[in-house]
């Protein structure tokens, strides 16, 4: 079994897929681990409530073991907010300022590099630079 540097330049390309996917919806990982966070918080305080009517929406207490399947899910979501959170103090000032335009931003190469201040090219050799960087430091998280 190689090491994830020695991936074939498919795989590589796979692993670079995946660690964009999750770096474009890092902020949706937030918000969805607060609200995961703020629904556990609740039903743990309403425990005596089978099912809670306000205005026109319905809130039902989870059965059996969906309490815990949202505590899996907010664990997961965690792991992978804190895993890019690490993976990007690795970074210089530079490359994290590209990972938050291109992947947090979304914005698009071009204006990505203008606010750099650096040509598309440069800032395709930087991106470059950082997935091989990601590649080492998420290359796990690529797997959820």
């Amino acid at each position: 079994m190689g090491t994830i540097m020695e991936n074939s330049k498919s795989d590589r390309k796979e692993l670079i897929k995946n660690i964009e996917k999750h770096l474009r919806h890092y902020n949706n990982y937030k918000a969805a681990s607060v609200n995961l966070h703020k629904q556990l918080e609740f039903l743990s305080e309403n425990k005596e409530l089978k099912q809670l009517s306000a205005g026109h929406i319905t809130l039902h207490m989870p059965k059996g073991g969906s309490l815990s399947l949202l505590k899996a899910e907010l664990n997961q979501l965690q792991l992978v907010i804190e895993s890019i959170d690490r993976s990007m103090m690795e970074l210089t000032d530079t490359e994290q300022k590209f990972i938050e335009f291109r992947y947090f931003k979304k914005w698009s190469i071009e204006k990505s590099a203008m606010h750099l201040g650096y040509s598309d090219k440069a800032l395709f050799v930087t991106r470059n630079q950082v997935m091989d960087k990601l590649i080492l430091s998420l290359g796990s998280v690529t797997l959820m």
